[in-house]
């Protein structure tokens, strides 16, 4: 199926790579490089699907992105986005309340890449065409949606945060028919409830059954209602109008349709999915881990994931012994909830990310846990050294290996083992004491030419992530020591032999370090926009630690700037919050102390500087702040004494 997508990237050489990818795949592709341009395109065309690169020019994508959701007519527009500053499944969780199914964070590999692509065009619905109560169920989960189901003449169902939460049963015959069948209620009392026109509760209030019983009863016809109609699409909708129910019920999507997959298997198209994939590589993405525990599975399913590594194709692992048929259930209702990604060759698997205790409900085995590369990539080259797998010289991105080639992988591996141990200085062949800007520079651009993206689609996986590494690790040497406040930082803690060791988080706890002293040096120097740079990098290497939001308060609130500015000033009060969250720090309640100062409200601001004090009674902004307070009401005093006598 050939689309119309439209590609929002500002990065020039990684929006001509996924052109040319996607252009291969036979979509049509329209590249855009700012947030207005984004707008005006919409405006002007139609387009299936949408490719979104978070930190745009001018209107950034995260706004983008609100005003489609916001929008009639682009609310439903399929968004893939790709970022290398928003990470963390806390960002992706944002994301799919948003409606974005695919959410790639770079570097990312060409398969993830055109899996998304795929994926989202599947669930694209054919023209005119409208989507299936499955479809919709998925849908609504996905973006945490609220609203009104209505399936056909049945009671209307609430959704709430993307789950069904309830229906409305007043005047509908639908529930206490089921509740007459099962025993729980007579007809005569059924006949009572109609003529009421009341809802549910009106059962409880008659004294005709207990609130346990009608919950339960409640969740067993919901359930019951949907697994019946998942195939359905005529009279199914829905609407952003809220459906009021009560009593609520606690209905999982992910467990109802794992329910549905073993009591109306054929609601699935199992075999469908299972010809048109037998011969891809499934394999457990993030959010695989994120859902496994809400749901109880089987044993048999067990044993079937046990199976699963990346390496088996669909028909491999239907050879199993639970048999084709289970294992195509399984898995349509695994890539269905977006758990598994489908790959055309094999494939590395992700992991939990977080501690886990247990998995699908049944108590993991300890194993001895590796430690994970953690890859901080400069922006410079983030944004287009792609995480490539092997790529397959018929697809147009790369031949095979060839010896030559396979040296360079080596000498990666013998760089990586080489540099995390030494210095910023020592890893561009200098000292502290023989440095040289020049030397700098040269070396620095020289390792990003040698470490090019083409270079980086002939490594393997596993190679590939040391590559990474090693370009983080150089950018943010770069980037200190060719910055001379940053540099004057670094050289002090190179001096009191603080560990300069560079391994991942420990560097970027350093790095942060490192832009928190040079903050706080461009604070003194009255250069305040310098200062927020530098102390906003501190912050978000390391934002747990409370002198950084501390810091990076004070020189928001300092800067002229933002002087007008009330949303300065609301983060201004957040990051302080935040900070004396973290820890009661002279620093942070004297800068909360001004903020007060400033508003006229002496005597709360008097009370934070005296905090401040007892913390450190040195503290040089909090006895500014105490002698303004004095000279104040010494001036106010006078004034009253000379009204008073003349």
């Amino acid at each position: 199926m050939s689309v119309r997508i439209l590609l929002a990237e500002d990065n020039e050489s990684l929006a001509g790579m996924l052109a040319r990818f996607l252009s291969t795949m036979g979509h049509g592709v329209e590249h855009v490089a700012s947030g207005s341009d984004v707008l005006r395109l919409l405006a002007e065309k139609p387009f299936d699907l949408m490719v979104l690169d978070l930190r745009l020019p001018g209107v950034s994508g995260i706004e983008l992105l609100q005003k489609l959701r916001g929008s009639g007519k682009f609310r439903e527009l399929p968004v893939i986005i790709i970022t290398g500053v928003y990470r963390g499944e806390r960002y992706a969780e944002a994301a799919r309340r948003l409606g974005v199914r695919h959410y790639l964070e770079k570097p990312f590999g060409k398969e993830a890449f055109i899996a998304a692509i795929d994926e989202t065009i599947a669930s694209i619905p054919a023209a005119g065409g409208e989507p299936s109560l499955l479809e919709l169920l998925i849908s609504l989960y996905r973006e945490g949606g609220n609203g009104t189901l209505m399936i056909g003449d049945s009671p209307p169902v609430a959704i709430l945060n993307g789950e069904p939460a309830g229906f409305a049963s007043a005047g509908n015959g639908e529930f206490p028919d089921f509740l007459v069948a099962r025993g729980k209620i007579s007809r005569e009392e059924k006949g009572l409830f109609l003529e009421s026109g009341e809802d549910r509760l009106f059962l409880i209030q008659a004294g005709i059954i207990s609130y346990d019983d009608l919950v339960a009863e409640s969740q067993l016809f919901l359930a019951k209602l949907l697994m019946e109609n998942l195939p359905l699409k005529q009279g199914v909708s829905f609407s952003r109008e809220p459906c009021p129910v009560q009593p609520l019920l606690t209905l999982s999507t992910p467990r109802l349709l794992y329910d549905a997959i073993r009591f109306y298997p054929q609601q699935f198209g199992a075999e469908g999915f299972f010809r048109s994939n037998s011969a891809l590589y499934p394999a457990r993405n993030s959010r695989y881990f994120r859902l496994s525990n809400l749901i109880a599975m089987e044993k048999v399913d067990i044993d079937i994931l046990a199976e699963m590594d990346g390496r088996k194709t669909l028909a491999e692992l239907a050879s199993s012994a639970a048999g084709a048929r289970r294992v195509a259930l399984l898995l349509s209702y695994l890539h269905l909830l977006g758990m598994v990604t489908l790959f055309s060759g094999p494939a590395e698997e992700a992991v939990a990310g977080f501690p886990q205790k247990c998995l699908f409900n049944s108590p993991l085995k300890e194993e001895p846990v590796m430690e994970e590369l953690t890859i901080g990539f400069d922006d410079v080259v983030g944004e287009v050294a792609d995480e490539v797998v092997r790529a397959m010289g018929e697809e147009g991105m790369a031949a095979p290996l060839s010896e030559k080639e396979i040296g360079f992988e080596q000498a990666v591996q013998r760089e990586y083992v080489q540099i995390k141990d030494r210095d910023y200085y020592a890893i561009f062949g200098m000292s502290q004491g023989r440095f040289s800007f020049n030397t700098l520079k040269e070396t620095y651009f020289a390792k990003m030419r040698e470490y090019s993206p083409e270079r980086f689609m002939e490594l393997s996986g596993t190679t590939s992530n040391m590559a990474q590494e090693i370009l983080a690790i150089y950018a943010e040497a770069y980037n200190t020591l060719s910055n001379v406040v940053a540099k004057e930082r670094y050289d002090e803690m190179l001096n009191n032999n603080m560990t300069m060791g560079i391994d991942g988080k420990q560097d970027g706890r350093l790095h942060a370090r490192i832009q928190l002293q040079s903050g706080k040096v461009f604070l003194e120097m009255e250069e305040y926009e310098n200062a927020e740079k530098a102390l906003q990098e501190a912050y978000t290497l390391d934002p747990d630690n409370g002198e950084n939001a501390a810091y990076l308060a004070w020189a928001i609130y300092s800067n002229p700037a933002n002087a007008r500015s009330r949303s300065a000033r609301e983060r201004v009060q957040a990051l302080l919050t935040k900070s004396l969250q973290i820890a009661k720090s002279a620093e942070a309640f004297a800068f909360r102390g001004w903020l007060l100062l400033d508003e006229g409200r002496d005597g709360l601001a008097e009370g934070e500087f005296l905090k401040a004090l007892k913390l450190n009674a040195k503290e040089p902004t909090a006895r500014k702040g105490m002698k303004m307070i004095a000279d104040k009401r010494e001036g106010e005093k006078k004034g009253l004494l000379k009204r008073f006598f003349g």
